[in-house]
């Protein structure tokens, strides 16, 4: 399974609506995340908003609706089994992207760490 498909799959799992706008720009962000670590937040949405045709300010909108409309924390702390209390869009794409990350294996099954999806 492709990193990209991993990505969508988890997110889909996890409850994140893929009908709204966010969803493509989220995978698309831990993409980036994932490739590299340094980047901004700012180098990312500009990344992802050159590839989607819309604004930086419109990624960030769209993450934060995305991330509001299916209560992205309480997702994500399950996800991990932590208690993950609601933070920025870089702390919720790079807590995604390290589990991606971790959990990920190119072209084999996908190892689950703990929580169920």
């Amino acid at each position: 399974m492709s990193r990209h498909d991993f990505i969508v799959s988890t997110l889909v799992k996890m409850g994140f609506r893929t009908a709204l706008r966010g969803f493509d720009q989220l995978c698309y962000c831990i993409e980036r995340y994932s490739d590299d670590r340094t980047a901004t937040v700012g180098s990312i949405y500009c990344n992802v908003a050159a590839v989607c045709g819309c604004s930086k300010s419109a990624v960030e909108k769209n993450l934060r609706r995305l991330f509001t409309g299916c209560d992205a924390s309480a997702k994500i702390g399950a996800l991990i089994g932590i208690d993950f209390i609601d933070t920025g869009n870089k702390e919720i794409i790079a807590v995604l992207a390290n589990y991606i990350g971790l959990n990920h294996k190119e072209g084999g099954a996908a190892v689950t760490a703990g929580a169920s999806l």
